[in-house]
C-alpha cells in the first residue's frame, strides 16, 4: 500500500527540481503503484488544480502562481508534450487565437488553461 499523497510529494519534488512535467511511465517507477492508483491521485490534484493533462500519459504541474490560468503559460511544457507524442519537428503559428502545431500524425485539439491550441499533420 503507497501512502495517500504520495504524488503529490513527487509533484513537488519534481517543481522543486524545475521541472513542469512527467509521464505516467516515470509516476509509476518513482511511485511503485498501479495504473487506477496512479489515476486516482492525479485525478485528486487535478480537483485541486494542481496537475492537468493535455495529452493521455502526460502531465503538466500547475505552479501556484499559474492556478488562476488553470496552465503555466505554453513554452513551459510544449516541448516536453510534442517530445512525448514523437514529434520531429516543432512549428508553432498563431491562427485567430489557437495555437497551431505541425506533427507526424492525427492529434486531436486540446484546451489546456486559456492556451487552446490544434495539430496540422504534415504533408509529405
Amino acid at each position: 500500500m503507497v501512502r495517500r499523497g504520495a504524488l503529490a510529494d513527487f509533484v513537488d519534488d519534481l517543481q522543486a527540481g524545475g521541472r513542469l512535467t512527467f509521464t505516467r511511465e516515470e509516476a509509476l517507477a518513482a511511485l511503485g503503484v498501479t495504473m487506477p492508483a496512479l489515476k486516482q491521485a492525479a485525478l485528486r490534484l487535478a480537483k485541486r488544480r494542481r496537475l492537468v493533462s493535455p495529452r493521455r500519459g502526460f502531465y503538466v504541474i500547475v505552479p501556484l502562481e499559474h492556478r488562476d490560468e488553470g496552465a503555466p503559460p505554453i513554452d513551459t511544457w510544449l516541448g516536453e508534450m510534442l517530445r512525448y507524442l514523437g514529434a520531429r519537428e516543432i512549428e508553432r503559428e498563431w491562427d485567430g487565437g489557437e495555437i497551431v502545431v505541425t506533427v507526424d500524425r492525427f492529434q486531436r485539439p486540446v484546451k489546456v488553461g486559456g492556451n487552446r491550441f490544434r495539430f496540422r499533420v504534415r504533408r509529405g
